[in-house]
């Protein structure tokens, strides 16, 4: 077991050195794919996990960056140098405020792009890319839809600066064959590779001198190839044929013994190998056992993360119901990293004031339609996010008194005149229920 877990180690280090390397290079792509397999062997690596951090943060991916340096520090918070990463992203006041931002306004314009609203997206992601010139996403979106719209020499502009960030980004590249073909470049460097390659051509003053042949007779010639046969077949019988014979008969003893030696080597390491493999299946029950573990302790982390980050995509999509469930759902007690509480803090800002707000007019919208039910729910939802608000109460108590639940609605002025006493509610509130 142990043999298996250090040969796991040894492939993470290689894959971790191969990542490095492909990072110096500027291959960030290649540099990502080659830590994530060094993470798969090892989630332990902190410096794997750390540089993988570091890669997001130069791609503009300041999200994802935060993510592995919290589950570094959270796996090895002794020396880590996630510490100080963690510290510098965050030392600048409202860093991470303009990043979740400017992540809202790439969704945005992602969304528009995907909706026919190609030229607002081009400006939104104008601005982003202004603002973040590293950030490799927008910068290939805004080339995708500068070539749709054949703003071909732009598209190649955007493309050169992925590619100067990242050289071999898949998309970027197949983005900018597109371009160079669209422009004419692909085929001005097809001939200049053409012609660098290409053999020299003959000059007008180069000769050729012919070869200067004698003809023999025929009867010369059947004569000449008679005396050739019957040599031939001479010096075969005489020195070609014992010799063939000889080697084939010493070849042959040699690759019997070869094969025995192979076959008594193969049964040799097929011992090894069952022997292997039951070590193996032990250890690979055990790494199970870890990374079961090791998820389950960071499930909250994770799990809250995509929360809000799905309540901002909701958001951004224009769904202000599905949103404000999903915060409803949110478990505050699990929320200690700070990353995840500054999200949460974006969220409260904008669910208690907009968010808020479209809910209740939703339900104001449902009522006068007709749709008491909807409109009462509505209703609950936004007294759910914030409530003490008497304008929410006061609605959903007039909702009630008009469906004759009398009771119910007498409760609710109640604790509008009680709580809210100097709210312009209060006075309705007072005069609805007829003191």
């Amino acid at each position: 077991m142990k043999d298996y877990s250090d040969l796991l180690i040894r492939i993470s280090n290689a894959y971790y050195n191969l990542g490095l390397q492909r990072a110096r290079l500027g291959d960030l792509s290649g540099a990502c794919d080659s830590l994530k397999r060094s993470l798969h062997f090892d989630k332990y690596q902190k410096d794997a996990r750390n540089l993988l951090g570091l890669i997001y943060y130069e791609l503009g991916e300041v999200s994802d960056a935060l993510v592995q340096w919290v589950i570094s520090l959270n796996l090895d918070p002794e020396d880590n140098r996630a510490d100080y990463y963690l510290d510098e992203a965050q030392r600048k006041p409202g860093a991470l405020e303009r990043e979740a931002a400017l992540i809202r306004k790439f969704n945005q314009a992602l969304h528009q792009a995907q909706h026919g609203a190609e030229d607002l997206a081009i400006i939104s992601l104008n601005q982003i890319v202004r603002d973040k010139p590293n950030f490799v996403k927008a910068q290939t979106l805004l080339a995708l839809l500068y070539l749709e719209s054949g703003k071909n020499t732009k598209a190649g502009a955007a493309l050169m600066k992925v590619l100067k960030i990242d050289r071999n980004n898949p998309l970027a590249l197949i983005l900018m064959d597109e371009t160079k073909k669209r422009t004419g470049k692909a085929e001005v460097e097809k001939n200049r590779m053409k012609n660098a390659f290409s053999h020299r051509r003959m000059e007008d003053d180069d000769v050729i001198l012919p070869k200067v042949n004698r003809m023999a007779t025929p009867g010369q010639a059947v004569a000449f190839i008679l005396f050739g046969v019957a040599l031939s077949l001479l010096c075969m019988a005489a020195f070609v044929l014992p010799s063939i014979r000889r080697e084939y008969n010493i070849a042959a003893n040699e690759r019997i013994a070869e094969n025995s030696r192979e076959l008594n080597e193969i049964n040799a390491k097929y011992s090894d190998l069952q022997n292997d493999y039951a070590s193996m299946s032990s250890a690979y029950e055990d790494s199970s056992t870890r990374l079961r573990a090791f998820e389950e302790e960071n499930a909250a982390f994770t799990s809250i993360y995509r929360i809000l980050n799905g309540i901002q995509e909701e958001l951004n999509s224009g769904n202000v119901v599905a949103a404000a469930e999903s915060y409803l759902s949110i478990d505050r007690s699990l929320i200690t990293e700070e990353p995840l509480i500054s999200m949460l803090a974006d969220t409260d800002r904008y669910m208690l004031n907009e968010g808020f707000s479209a809910i209740v007019s939703m339900g104001t919208d449902a009522w006068n339609g007709g749709e008491l039910a909807q409109a009462e729910a509505y209703y609950d939802m936004a007294l759910s996010i914030n409530g003490s608000d008497p304008e929410a109460m006061y609605l959903k108590a007039r909702l009630l008194q008009s469906q004759g639940r009398i009771q119910e609605a007498n409760a609710i002025f109640d604790v509008i005149v009680g709580e809210h006493p100097e709210s312009p509610y209060a006075e309705r509130a007072v005069t609805a229920r007829g003191y």
